[in-house]
């Protein structure tokens, strides 16, 4: 059971009626017009939170024409591996193989031979070929990578709204580290032809491919844009107001201002005073 919240006596099982046995305060309307202009003022903070939170958000995303042209880009380095760097062939009799250095030819290693692919390739790594298959296994793995850095250089762009600058930087050390990885991809893939040239083999050859360049590219300008972006930074326009309640709020959750130290309204603006004025004429007319 609880107890009266004006004597503190505690209340029993058998106290059925509105008022307090003891003190006779009602215990339903007990507190009632602090409790309201409790909730008043927690609504008018809450409320501006949340307004201030969207309109931040909409800005990290797309709150000025660099902002725009990253989300619109964001996701190119990914795309770009569509264009294989390089391929390694096996033209094994009844066991031809293929292994292809992009997105789509991890999609069909995944699907298809994983584990017959990854005990042979190494196998072969230190084999009579190991020339030819460690600089495709390499070229496998730092296609790899660059699949993932392209990944994250989406998914920051996309929160990049959660802090604009950290998320900024970490879009163009992302992407940077994927302009290095192509740059090594492209070494291996010519590297893989010409081991492949000289080889002769015509059981086991490597071509090179030219999606590394399209990749360097794609991860240059997502690198280029976010580095613009974080410099001229994005302006966010609030209500009146509205900034300042969001900044109270974060202090009432944290505990440092209590809701009862606080007017109501909490800030006042121009909308507030029109609202007043409304609520003061109406009030005057119904007393004449």
């Amino acid at each position: 059971m609880s107890n009266c919240p004006h004597c503190d006596k505690r209340l029993r099982i058998i106290d059925w009626r509105p008022n307090c046995p003891k003190c006779g305060v009602n215990l339903m309307f007990y507190g009632f017009e602090e409790r309201f202009y409790e909730d008043a003022k927690r609504s008018e903070l809450s409320m501006a939170g949340m307004r201030v939170a969207s309109k931040r958000m909409k800005a990290g995303l797309a709150g000025s024409l660099w902002a725009k042209i990253r989300l619109c880009i964001c996701f190119l380095p990914l795309v770009s591996l569509l264009l294989p760097w390089g391929s390694l062939y096996a033209q094994l009799p009844f066991a031809a193989q293929k292994w292809q250095a992009g997105i789509l030819g991890f999609m069909n290693l995944f699907m298809g031979n994983l584990k017959d692919a990854v005990p042979y390739l190494r196998s072969m790594w230190s084999g009579e070929w190991s020339a030819l298959f460690q600089r495709g296994i390499l070229l496998l793995g730092v296609t790899a990578l660059a699949a993932v850095l392209a990944l994250l250089v989406l998914l920051l762009s996309v929160f990049s709204f959660l802090n604009l600058k950290r998320m900024s930087t970490a879009v163009v050390v992302t992407s940077l580290l994927g302009t290095l990885a192509c740059v090594g991809g492209l070494v291996l893939s010519l590297s893989l032809q010409q081991v492949s040239d000289a080889l002769a083999n015509p059981l086991f050859t490597g071509t090179r491919g030219w999606g590394a360049l399209l990749s360097f590219a794609m991860f240059a300008c997502t690198a280029a844009a976010s580095l613009i972006l974080r410099k001229k930074g994005v302006s966010v326009e609030f209500a009146e107001g509205d900034e300042e309640r969001a900044e109270i709020y974060k202090k009432v959750k944290a505990g440092k201002i209590q809701l009862a130290d606080l007017p109501c309204p909490v800030v006042v603006t121009e909308a507030t005073r029109e609202l007043e004025a409304m609520i003061e004429k109406e009030i005057g007319g119904a007393q004449v």
